[in-house]
């Protein structure tokens, strides 16, 4: 995967996608929140971790989500041996499966990456968003709008003693600093020309833009303060509606990376589509634990291996992301896609020709022939 998706900006995505089942026999099924349905339904729930370059997307490793009882509650012992759910497995969260996905990449060392981004399932788990802190990675988490930021680093210090009960010996935020601020209190106040009209990438459709504002920020973590952030705020420029994103990148970090950052999430949500839709991936009628995980496991192998071979045809497909900047038909001619253009930085990057969508097999190159004597 390195050598035909490999990228020094490389983005891992955390996702899950859930699987409609009937009945109740098969490992981790019960009834939840369904995405695929888009409400509560039968379904098992499984964690997703995908990669998108310059140079194609694909997944990298799944992993089922069992919910607490189907581990921990004795009234689910058979189901559990009758499933094969290894005896060791332990609850864990979908944050905390997303986290030990993220731990295995960095750990083999195999593919290089910078990002990771989630959406705000997965962005509201300070854990994680520290975690992935921890691996040397960049995190681009969506959050919940009730997040909240300080917009300058409050003092924090162990107050004096008042002469009365115990002394305190834990840091607090010491006054007068003021409360940190929800993170769409802070869009709400912004003025108008904190704004600024964004190319994200172009789109099959035509380009797509929003509105952005970017804020340094101090992100909370036990109410004290936590570390340095960006907050970028996106706004639809016809609905008005506001997403919210905090990252750890550098203070230097230019903002087409963070505008560019907050459309990367498409390309797991397009192998979900494509999993489903050509390979499989929610077509199964295995009930156990090793069932589940073989079967996607080959899945992501048959994906992969159709993207490895679109990258070998050298197809042209819509783009994975594009450097915000003038429109395509205004833009120069895009650098050659290869090795050479890593060493120019995320500029180079953000610049460089996009492979999307797998190829089918009526696309495949002819087979020479031999001419008839």
């Amino acid at each position: 995967m390195e050598q035909t998706l490999g990228d020094d900006d490389g983005v891992l995505t955390l996702d899950g996608s859930d699987f409609p089942k009937q009945g109740r026999e098969s490992v981790g099924v019960k009834r939840q929140y369904c995405g695929e349905v888009g409400k509560r339904a039968n379904c098992q729930a499984g964690v997703f971790l995908g990669y998108a370059s310059r140079h194609g997307y694909t997944l990298l490793d799944r992993r089922l989500y069992l919910p607490e009882e189907w581990v921990v509650e004795e009234t689910y012992a058979a189901r559990r041996a009758a499933c094969g759910v290894p005896p060791d497995t332990v609850f864990q969260t979908k944050p905390a499966l997303g986290g030990a996905m993220l731990a295995a990449v960095q750990q083999a060392g195999t593919l290089r990456g910078r990002w990771v981004a989630c959406d705000e399932g997965f962005g509201r788990d300070t854990a994680l968003l520290d975690q992935i802190a921890a691996l040397g990675l960049w995190y681009y988490a969506e959050v919940p709008h009730d997040t909240r930021v300080w917009l300058a680093r409050p003092v924090t210090g162990v107050p004096a003693w008042s002469g009365r009960g115990r002394k305190p010996t834990r840091a607090q935020v010491l006054e007068p600093a003021p409360a940190p601020q929800t993170v769409v209190g802070v869009a709400a106040a912004l003025p108008a020309s904190a704004w600024s009209r964004q190319l994200i990438k172009e789109g099959s459709k035509g380009p797509i833009t929003a509105d952005f504002a970017l804020a340094r920020a101090v992100a909370v973590r036990d109410g004290l303060p936590g570390p340095d952030v960006w907050l970028v705020l996106r706004r639809d420029p016809e609905t008005g509606a506001v997403k919210t994103y905090l990252t750890n990148a550098p203070a230097e970090t230019p903002q087409a990376a963070l505008v560019r950052l907050s459309g990367m999430r498409w390309p797991i949500e397009r192998c979900f589509e494509e999993g489903k839709q050509h390979l499989g991936l929610g077509d199964y009628e295995v009930r156990s634990w090793r069932g589940w995980h073989h079967h996607l496991t080959l899945v992501i192998l048959a994906h992969f291996f159709l993207m490895r071979l679109q990258c070998r045809w050298g197809e042209k497909g819509p783009r994975v992301d594009a450097a915000p900047g003038p429109p395509a038909g205004q833009r120069g001619p895009a650098p050659a896609r290869g090795r050479s253009a890593l060493g120019a930085g995320s500029a180079a990057l953000l610049a460089a020709p996009q492979l999307r969508g797998l190829p089918r097999p009526s696309q495949a190159p002819p087979r020479a022939t031999q001419p008839r004597p």
